[in-house]
């Protein structure tokens, strides 16, 4: 009887350790289960946050320039008479577009002076045939008039009238009716209108 006395705090407390043991497991689950984040979770949120991190920077590979070449003088000399060469050429390429320019309005300004030229030439001779039609008209009513004529007083108004006209209008007039009236004119006149009349009909054999 005295031994199981004894033995029965020891088994109380052994039983009691054994409770707390328990309980403390249970409540560590219970943790995990409703607000400690488990192992696996932490894992999975680890790259979260690494990937919001910024991206450490870098600097830039600077640029390596190119390497000059190693230039003599004579070399050196070839190129600036190039760029001399190039930059009169140049110049010279800009006289030639403005001469072609010029030379562009010049021509264009004579086309025009030409046209005007055409057009003038075209009513100046439309005139001269006008005058020409009017002059023929004239001449043969003073034809007309001097065939009714008497010859005697024909040959007065031819004693007064210039040569020229006499020979426009005997050439115009049948020589039945022209012949009394020169042989009634001047002689010194007839012999002149004859000469002219010759020289006008056989131009080739005046020499």
């Amino acid at each position: 009887m005295t031994m199981r006395i004894r033995l029965l705090p020891i088994v109380i407390f052994a039983a009691a350790m054994v409770l707390s043991v328990r309980i403390g497991g249970l409540w560590e689950d219970l943790s995990v289960g409703v607000g400690m984040p488990s192992a696996a979770q932490e894992k999975k949120n680890a790259p979260v946050k690494q990937a919001g991190k910024k991206a450490p920077k870098f600097s830039p590979i600077p640029k390596r320039k190119p390497p000059i070449p190693d230039i003599n003088e004579t070399d050196f000399a070839v190129l600036q008479a190039l760029a001399k060469r190039r930059r009169t050429l140049d110049k010279r390429e800009r006289s030639l577009v403005i001469r072609e320019g010029v030379l562009e309005a010049i021509e264009k300004r004579l086309d025009q002076k030409l046209s005007e030229l055409k057009r003038i030439q075209v009513a100046l001779q439309t005139n001269i045939d006008e005058t020409k039609k009017q002059r023929n008209k004239e001449l043969d009513r003073l034809v007309k008039i001097y065939t009714n004529m008497k010859a005697k007083k024909a040959a007065r108004v031819f004693d007064e009238l210039a040569i020229p006209i006499i020979i426009k209008v005997v050439k115009r007039m049948k020589a039945t009716a022209s012949a009394p009236i020169l042989a009634a004119m001047d002689p010194k006149r007839v012999k002149v209108i004859t000469a002219e009349l010759a020289r006008r009909e056989r131009p080739w054999q005046i020499r």
